[in-house]
């Protein structure tokens, strides 16, 4: 189903690489859970030149994965990104772990928790036929991912071009 602009498939199925779908990377996000509004705006003004950082970071990773996609050897092209990636990733856990630890959100409350998530290319065309289909979705058909595949296979995309890139999130966290 399509919320505030947002697709929301809540089968939880991970995508399967074909023409029009390309996993990048799998990985567990780090978040900060049980923080007031007070104290989180406390905590993002302290570290907002950190978050501009990995902000600007992920936005060159995603720009590469154009031309990664695209490149003749795009499978170990998009295994450098992902790498990069899980590694910027590795290092924001490691440091929101020890602001989770501080005194400060300790004493709040807060916990530092994961959820996974798979970052994916997929095709423009499909996946706006997909999401156009999604009332088959939301009927509890075999959800999106199935969906984009099968309206690809019936409706054939050309094959180089422009990608949209998905962060399918799973709906359980751990912590």
């Amino acid at each position: 189903m399509v919320e505030h602009g947002r697709a929301v498939d809540l089968t939880g199925t991970k995508p399967l690489a074909s023409r029009v779908v390309r996993p990048i990377l799998e990985i567990n996000l780090p978040f900060i859970d049980g923080l007031s509004l007070s104290d989180f705006a406390h905590v993002t003004s302290e570290e907002f030149d950190s978050y501009r950082q990995h902000r600007d970071f992920m936005r060159s990773q995603l720009l590469e994965l154009d031309d990664a996609l695209e490149a003749v050897d795009s499978q170990v092209a998009l295994e450098r990104i992902a790498l990069a990636i899980r590694d910027e990733l590795n290092a924001a856990t490691a440091e929101m772990s020890s602001a989770a630890r501080s005194r400060a959100l300790s004493r709040s409350g807060a916990v530092l928790g994961t959820t996974s998530a798979v970052l994916a290319a997929v095709r423009p065309e499909a996946l706006q036929g997909a999401l156009a289909t999604s009332a088959t979705i939301a009927a509890g058909a075999t959800g999106l991912w199935p969906t984009i595949q099968a309206f690809a296979d019936i409706k054939p995309t050309h094959t180089h071009g422009k990608w949209h890139y998905v962060w399918a999130l799973q709906k359980k966290a751990a912590r």
